[in-house]
Formats: C-alpha cells, sequence, structure tokens
C-alpha cells in the first residue's frame, strides 16, 4: 500500500509508493517526512561543483585554487600538502559525548579538520577542472575525466578537442553538444551516437552531414530531413554555417521550433529491463532514475555508474552497491548518510574518507577502521558504541536523517543542488541553506563590439569583458578559445559558460515523470515529457516502426 503525506519541508503533497516503503524497510529506516525532491536537494547542497575561489593554503601559504572561499573558517590544504603525510586526520579524534546530539558533535569536527582545496587527480594542465580524474590541458570540466585539450564540459569522459559539452564521450571536435557518444566535428547535436559532420540534429544514429534534422539512421547529405545530392548539400551547408552568430541564433532558433514538432520516444532508454526515469542504458530494475547506466535495482537516484542496490542517493561512481541516502562515492559497498566516500564500506555519516571501513561520523580519514568521530576502537569497542550511538541518534530524533543543511560546507546557490532545483535568496534561507551574495568583477563591458563574423574577430577581443547577453554578467573570451573558434569556423558566443550550460540543460528532458499515452497504439507510459509538450510520444516498438 502507498503512504500519502505533505513535506515537512516545501509543504507539497506526495506519495510514498509500495516500491518506496520495501526499500524504506530493507535499509531499516522509517519513511521520511520530507518529499523526494527535497531530500535531493539536501543531499546535493553537499556538493560544489564549479564555483572556484583563490586562496592560500593553510600548510603551504602557497596561493591556490579551492572550492572554499578564504573568509570560511576551515583549514584548506593543496592537494601536494593534503595527501602527504604532515597532518594526520586521526589527531582530531574525540570521545562521543552522550549528553549532545551526534550532528552537532559531527558538525565540530567537520569544522576543525582540514579540507582538500579542489577534488581534481592526474590532472595535466588542467588546473581549472573539479571532481575529476586524468584531464590533460583542459580547462572548466566538472564530473569528467580523461578529456585532452577541452573546455566547458559537464560529465564528458574521453573527449578530445571539445567545447561546450555535457554527457559526451568520446568525441572530437564537438561544439555545445549534450548526450552524444562517439561524435565528430559535430555542433549543436543532441542525444545522438557515432555520427559526424552533424550540426543542429537530434536524435541521430550513424548520419554524417546532416543539418536541422531529426530522428535519422545511417543517413548522409540531409537537410531538414530532406535528402540532397552532395554537391546540393554542400551549397546548402555552406550558405547555412558561415560563421557569422546572426546564422547560428538562426539555425538554433529554427531548430528549437522543429524539434517541439518532432516524434520522440517516451524516455531515452538504452538495453533496459523494467526501468523508469530517463537517460537510462543496459540496466535492469532503475526505476524513478536519471542519468543511469549499467546499473542493477536502483530507486530515485540521480547519476550512477555500475551500481546496485541503490535508494535515494546522488552521484554514485563505479563499483558501488548497498547504499541508501549517500551523496557522491566510488567502489563502496553498504553506506549510508554518506558525502564523498572511496574505496570504503559499511560506512554511516563518513564525509570525504577514503580507502575505510567500519566509520561512524567521520571525516577525512584516510585508511580508517572501526572509527567514531575520528577515533580508533577495537572492533568489539566500536561495535558497542555504534549501538549506543543509534539509540542514542532514535531518541534525539536524527538517525536515519541526512546531515543537516546547516553542516554543507557551502552555500545553496555554489552548489549542485542550485543549479539541479534553483531557489530564490530568500527561499532558500526559509529553508536553512546557506547564501552566498556574488562578487563584482571590476571593469567596464561592451556588448556590440563583437563582428558578426568569426572572420572579422582579432585577438582584441581576448582583451575586452562582454556583457553577458542571457544573465548580463561579465565575461572573457580566452585566447586558446578563440584559436578554436576560428579552427572550427564557429561565431564567437555572446553568454557566458554558466549560460550556455543552463541552455544546454534546459534542452535536457527534466528529472520528472508524467502520466502519457503512446500516441500510435494507446499503451501507458512514464514519460519526462510532459502532457502540455508539443512532440509526439511514443512507446519504444512505435517509435522504432514510425522514425526508423
Amino acid at each position: 500500500m502507498s503512504e500519502a503525506k505533505i513535506c515537512n519541508i516545501c509543504r507539497q503533497e506526495f506519495v510514498w509508493e509500495e516500491e518506496d516503503l520495501q526499500y524504506f524497510t530493507k535499509f531499516g529506516i522509517a519513511p521520511y517526512e520530507s518529499c523526494p525532491e527535497c531530500l535531493h536537494r539536501q543531499r546535493l547542497s553537499f556538493r560544489n561543483e564549479r564555483v572556484f575561489y583563490r586562496r592560500k593554503c593553510d600548510g603551504t601559504g602557497k596561493d591556490i585554487l579551492a572550492l572554499y572561499h578564504s573568509d570560511l573558517p576551515y583549514r584548506v590544504y593543496c592537494a601536494e600538502y593534503f595527501w602527504s603525510d604532515k597532518w594526520d586526520a586521526f589527531s582530531y579524534g574525540r570521545d562521543f559525548d552522550f549528553g549532545r546530539t551526534f550532528f552537532e558533535q559531527f558538525a565540530e569536527l567537520k569544522l576543525a579538520v582540514p579540507k582538500l582545496a579542489i577534488h581534481n587527480v592526474k590532472g595535466e594542465n588542467s588546473d581549472f577542472c573539479n571532481t575529476c580524474v586524468g584531464n590533460k590541458n583542459s580547462y572548466l570540466i566538472f564530473g569528467g575525466d580523461y578529456n585532452e585539450d577541452c573546455m566547458f564540459g559537464v560529465l564528458c569522459d574521453k573527449n578530445r578537442h571539445c567545447m561546450d559539452i555535457d554527457y559526451c564521450y568520446e568525441g572530437q571536435y564537438l561544439y555545445f553538444c549534450s548526450d552524444v557518444i562517439g561524435g565528430y566535428e559535430c555542433q549543436f547535436l543532441f542525444n545522438s551516437n557515432n555520427c559526424s559532420n552533424c550540426y543542429f540534429c537530434e536524435d541521430l544514429i550513424g548520419c554524417n552531414e546532416c543539418i536541422l534534422s531529426f530522428g535519422l539512421k545511417n543517413q548522409s547529405y540531409c537537410v531538414a530531413n530532406k535528402r540532397y545530392s552532395k554537391e546540393e548539400y554542400l551549397q546548402m551547408k555552406e550558405q547555412l554555417l558561415n560563421g557569422k552568430y546572426s546564422s547560428l541564433s538562426e539555425n538554433f532558433m529554427r531548430f528549437l521550433k522543429m524539434r517541439g514538432a518532432r516524434d520522440v520516444k517516451y524516455a531515452h532508454m538504452v538495453n533496459c529491463e523494467e526501468c523508469s526515469g530517463d537517460y537510462i542504458k543496459d540496466s535492469k530494475n532503475c526505476t524513478l532514475c536519471f542519468d543511469v547506466n549499467n546499473s542493477q535495482d536502483c530507486r530515485d537516484v540521480i547519476y550512477a555508474s555500475k551500481v546496485k542496490d541503490a535508494f535515494m542517493c546522488d552521484s554514485l561512481g563505479l563499483n558501488t552497491e548497498r547504499i541508501f541516502n549517500t551523496l557522491s562515492t566510488m567502489d563502496v559497498h553498504n553506506a549510508r548518510f554518506c558525502n564523498w566516500i572511496v574505496d570504503c564500506y559499511d560506512a554511516y555519516y563518513a564525509d570525504f574518507c577514503l580507502g575505510s571501513n567500519n566509520i561512524f561520523g567521520c571525516t577525512g580519514l584516510r585508511h580508517g577502521q572501526f572509527c567514531v568521530l575520528n577515533k580508533k576502537y577495537s572492533r568489539e569497542e566500536y561495535r558497542d558504541l555504534v549501538l549506543k550511538i543509534v539509540e542514542h541518534m532514535k531518541k534525539t530524533g536524527e538517525w536515519g536523517n541526512f546531515m543537516p543543511a546547516s553542516m554543507s560546507c557551502f552555500a545553496y546557490n555554489e552548489t549542485t543542488a542550485g543549479i539541479y532545483f534553483p531557489l530564490e535568496k530568500e527561499e532558500a534561507l526559509r529553508r536553512g541553506f546557506k547564501w552566498r551574495d556574488e562578487e563584482k568583477v571590476e571593469g567596464k563591458a561592451q556588448t556590440c563590439e563583437v563582428p558578426d563574423s568569426i572572420a572579422d574577430v582579432d585577438e582584441h577581443i581576448c582583451e575586452e569583458l562582454l556583457k553577458c547577453g542571457w544573465c548580463g554578467k561579465n565575461f572573457k573570451i580566452l585566447a586558446r578559445e578563440l584559436v578554436w573558434y576560428k579552427k572550427q569556423h564557429v561565431a564567437v558566443p555572446r553568454n557566458c559558460v554558466d549560460c550556455r550550460m543552463k541552455r544546454r540543460r534546459e534542452l535536457r528532458n527534466p528529472r520528472r515523470l508524467w502520466d502519457r499515452e503512446c500516441l500510435r497504439c494507446g499503451r501507458a507510459l512514464k514519460s519526462t515529457y510532459a502532457v502540455e509538450r508539443s512532440e509526439r510520444v511514443y512507446c519504444d516498438q512505435c517509435y522504432l516502426a514510425k522514425v526508423y
């Protein structure tokens, strides 16, 4: 049976379905009084992906780039110092005080233990990247690994010479693309695989030289889904893709109008069994999930790769299993109420811990075992103490809840929560989140002196501050960025990188499901296409029959 509730945070009605209640029972936690969206907000408010500050390393005194503003009361170390043996997280260990709440004591420990400035591992000439591994000569890549010569990307892996890309994999020379696998020299391409030289297109497979087209497979020389001779197509291409910003804008507006009238499959799913949500691949029994691949038995999870048995989680990395109400993991087994843990098992209320097991209320640990509040115990002492703490937390009403928003190191508008679940300042503060007012950027910006054609743009523009046409903020074109635009014959953008990312995100379907029916066979569907949208929605079989 389902259980109807009113969220104690947003005051909206919601329902725990029978499958939700089964998961709560499996993990031994009573159903929450907060709705799933508010719970996602709370977890993701602990994750800062893309807001950097200049500050001093508290270990070396050197100038560094960090996720933490210099006015925050944390000790922040550069990577070299953080991973050295010059400090010890166990030295901050303390006894548990049963006269106080757990979260109060855990918050004090989090405040005391030093932080890693930025999460950027094995990068080469890629300092301005975060939550990344192995990038080379890349800039402002967030959550993307092993990219080379790339700029401005989110959750993108193994790309080369790309600009403005999200959820793209193994692409080369891509510009302003999202959800593209194996693309080559494509611009404004979305939800497509193994395509080359395609522009302002969506839902393509194995296509080459297509413009303003949708739902094609193994096609070439198409404009607006009509096939032309090679000579005719190249003439049209020269006119449409002439390197002028005015033409680019016209093409994009035409693309948006055409995509609203296209035939679509109810969800972006490939090789899935008993799944619901969107952007799911090679998965089984993943319900109410989004951006999930190679996973099984997950529910209410946003972004996961090679994960099993997870409920109410976000950003789960490779080889994660049996996880509940947790954020940011890799190689983790049996974790609950944790944030940013790697190679850990049997972890409860752990924050930024690596290579550790049987830990409770710990932060900054490496290779810890049988620890509570960073203090070491014997196996028997640990188990007895944890049982007592859990009973204590049940009495205080803390047990089973994720860390409160006040324990996040970041302001809401610095975090991933602020990106995917935006709130106004007043509402964020009302809900207990922090907020950081934006710092003003000095300098006079110009808005109309950028030549229309990329052929007429010179390096002088890299010395100017431009005003974003969407948010009004000042931004700059970098020299290496301009070289890329000229080489790829792409007009200089008039909008900042954050607004460009937001525009691509808006082109992806929302992480919400509506009840729909297949337009052709009438089959009941759970779709991320809202009922009022103009696209024609089909089930998997009918879409394949109609489009391909």
